[in-house]
């Protein structure tokens, strides 16, 4: 895709000339160990302030992937990379990597969900407070007209002996599964099953999915939020395969919806086990519920208007100067999309992303300028921005699918996703760093600079199968997500974060930001970067990890 340069316009010429070009504050580099001195890093809080306030600006009308807005970021990031002098890697010569998007708007309108009692007897489901249709992307309009079967929280996971689909035949039938993921599996690992609910019951033959609130999802993301918030009458995407048809894990679904806990209750009238007993039983240790052919056959419509998008990854690279070395790729990513424009009312409806993920690329431009002024590693380091994570992981899975070099030659990603910079962090979290090797290489960056590595303060979410490292996991590449921690104030800043701004037109920059935290940031990810590339071993999971056995990623002897 050629891009026309943001660079000339007239917004970029008046947000640039806002902008100072001090570095960081004396308070701040004062942190930074004698161990510095083997590397001349000068971190710039005025430049992570400076891409930050381009890429957040209103102009940009929250970067969806996709949209102008979005386009006018890779513009920008491209330029930096060429001002940089990092080796274009993307295709063609260029920056750019071309990544077809499948887009989907559901017909709200005409989304309907009937169902009645095998006896005959109609029940009665309300749109939008029993139950909600989305988008399709691989179905302008469909319906599907079958009977329902309750499959637990549909979770088949052979490590741990669990198949929720043992004795239920779902070929040709709608599935009905609990929301979320049942406690008492490791929280990684139970993300991962989750996140391939889609998968087996499209394996099994299964026509639709529909997925049933419980305790835990309310309290989560309520279906009342659903609504409320408009998140049904975003964008859905995938990306586009060679055939011209969606990417999908699970082509048989044809169909889909979101069911209330007020919906299930009606379903679940006159059925084996009542829904007052499945939600108390999802809620204990395990979360194991019977599971059996409701007494409902239900029929699902939905209509959605689907067009394709163009949009990009941008890539640019400082090549290694090892000669045994310098063919394997450490990949640093952040995404450069968000959520585009929200639909309410409110005054403000541009979602900005200041912290998700303005602060991501700019700490990783950062970065790129201070590999740049160095020796050059002995491995190759890659910068990547990546498109369309919130839309599903899309850019990155597309590029770990799709590499702009042999994927052999991919030795390990560490990506930066919402670093959330409004306190002066004194550690950081590493999401999945005990399942590799890069863990160590990581620490040895942080002491350098007094920063520690602190627990992975959200277990319960599986952050790590959450952000685009794991597109890499997927193709066993060893991965890591990097972000601030909950020391020093730490905490406080994640909760207010979460609790006020996070996916809101209020994630601005008027957050009281922290420019030095900033750069301290982008520094940590060159050491880091360094560290991982001027190894002599290249990374590895650790040997027996769930995820290197998954995916047949290189494990330690």
């Amino acid at each position: 895709m050629k891009l026309t340069s943001i660079l000339m316009s007239g917004v970029a010429i008046a947000i640039l000339a806002g902008c100072n070009s001090s570095n960081v504050s004396n308070s701040a580099a004062s942190k930074v160990s004698a161990a510095a001195s083997s590397f001349n890093l000068d971190p710039s809080a005025a430049a992570i302030e400076k891409h930050m306030a381009f890429l957040a600006d209103d102009a940009l009308q929250g970067r969806e992937a996709g949209s102008q807005g979005y386009d006018k970021a890779a513009d920008y990031v491209a330029a930096e990379f060429e001002k940089l002098g990092l080796k274009p890697a993307g295709q063609d010569g260029t920056y750019f990597q071309n990544v077809r998007l499948k887009r989907a708007y559901r017909d709200a309108g005409a989304g309907a969900l009937f169902a009645q009692k095998t006896n005959g007897v109609v029940i009665d489901m309300e749109n939008g407070k029993d139950f909600a249709i989305g988008a399709s992307i691989s179905n302008g309009q469909s319906t599907v007209s079958a009977p329902v079967v309750f499959a637990g929280y549909g979770v088949v996971a052979p490590k741990e002996g669990r198949d929720d689909y043992a004795g239920l035949d779902v070929k040709g039938k709608i599935v009905a599964t609990l929301a979320r993921t049942p406690s008492g599996i490791q929280t990684e690992e139970r993300a991962f099953y989750g996140s391939r609910k889609g998968k087996e019951a499209s394996d099994r033959g299964a026509l639709a999915v529909i997925s049933l609130e419980t305790k835990t999802s309310e309290k989560v993301f309520s279906f009342d939020r659903l609504i409320k918030e408009g998140r049904l009458d975003a964008a859905r995407m995938s990306w586009v395969r060679p055939d011209g048809g969606a990417f999908s894990r699970a082509p048989g679904l044809k169909g889909g919806a979101t069911i209330s806990r007020a919906g299930a209750a009606k379903l679940f009238k006159d059925a084996p086990t009542s829904w007052d007993e499945i939600l108390e039983m999802a809620e204990k240790e395990g979360g194991v519920t019977p599971t059996f052919e409701l007494p409902v056959k239900m029929t699902i419509t939905q209509k959605s208007k689907i067009d394709e998008v163009q949009s990009v990854n941008v890539a640019g690279m400082i090549e290694g100067t090892d000669p045994a070395l310098k063919d394997e790729v450490i990949v640093l990513s952040a995404h450069l999309d968000h959520i585009g424009i929200a639909t309410t009312d409110e005054d403000d409806v541009i979602n900005n992303g200041a912290l998700d993920n303005a602060a991501g690329i700019a700490t990783l431009l950062e970065a790129a300028r201070m590999m740049q002024a160095n020796t050059p590693p002995r491995r190759s380091v890659m910068f990547l921005a990546v498109t369309a994570e919130e839309k599903g992981l899309l850019g990155s899975q597309y590029f770990a699918k799709n590499p702009t070099v042999p994927k052999e030659n991919i030795v390990a990603n560490i990506n930066l996703d919402m670093p959330v910079l409004t306190y002066d962090f004194t550690d950081i979290i590493v999401f999945g760093g005990t399942r590799s090797t890069l863990e160590p290489a990581i620490k040895k960056a942080a002491a350098e600079m007094d920063i520690t590595i602190g627990p992975d303060p959200f277990p319960e979410q599986g952050i790590f199968t959450r952000s685009d490292h794991f597109r890499f996991v997927e193709e066993g590449i060893p991965s890591v997500m990097v972000s601030t921690g909950f020391a020093n104030g730490g905490e406080s800043g994640w909760e207010v974060h979460f609790a006020e701004h996070y996916h809101r037109p209020s994630d601005d920059m008027k957050n009281n930001l922290d420019f030095n935290a900033g750069a301290r940031f982008a520094e940590l990810k060159t050491r880091i970067a360094f560290t991982v590339a001027n190894q002599d071993e290249r990374p590895l999971w650790k040997k027996g990890d769930f995820f290197a056995k998954q995916f047949n990623g290189p494990m330690t002897d």
